[in-house]
């Protein structure tokens, strides 16, 4: 039972391991996410702010060249939002597959846990019968002897 109980602390430090390297996957996942969405309003917010720029441009007039060339850079930074909508969805899948894995390995952790508390109880169930049968052998054999002296004397 002790090498048993010995076998199951191995597990579970191994498995407290695995569930720290997966914590730490995980949240590097969610900090690449955070960053990728970060990323995707500060293009946005420079969207809103080059248009309100160019609105404010093409008051005093715009050449042709330039509202083409305005029309293709809007484009250019649609596309970039567009792209990084896309790298947010790809990371939190990461997060999503990563978290995944860290719950399993936390329900391991905790099963080799409930093994080891259950061995444990065992193991105590077991020594507290002992020590009772020790103790009623004592007093038996407590009272033999006093039977036997009283006889005797």
């Amino acid at each position: 039972m002790a090498s048993t109980l010995n076998g199951m602390s191995t597990l579970l430090e191994l498995a407290r391991r695995n569930l720290d390297k997966a914590a730490e996957r995980l949240a590097k996942a969610n900090r690449d996410a955070a960053q990728a969405r970060e990323q995707e309003t500060r293009l946005q917010t420079y969207r809103d702010e080059y248009i309100a720029q160019r609105n404010a441009l093409s008051l005093e007039g715009v050449t042709a060249t330039d509202l083409q060339n305005y029309i293709i850079f809007l484009k250019n930074l649609d596309q970039a939002i567009v792209s990084q909508g896309g790298a947010i969805h790809q990371y939190e899948e990461i997060v999503k597959h990563h978290l995944a894995y860290w719950q399993k390995c936390q329900a391991k952790k905790r099963s080799y846990e409930v093994i080891i508390e259950r061995n444990q109880l065992q193991m105590q169930k077991l020594a507290a019968r002992l020590e009772q049968k020790q103790m009623d052998e004592f007093s038996s054999n407590q009272r033999r002897f006093l039977a036997a002296n009283n006889h005797s004397a």
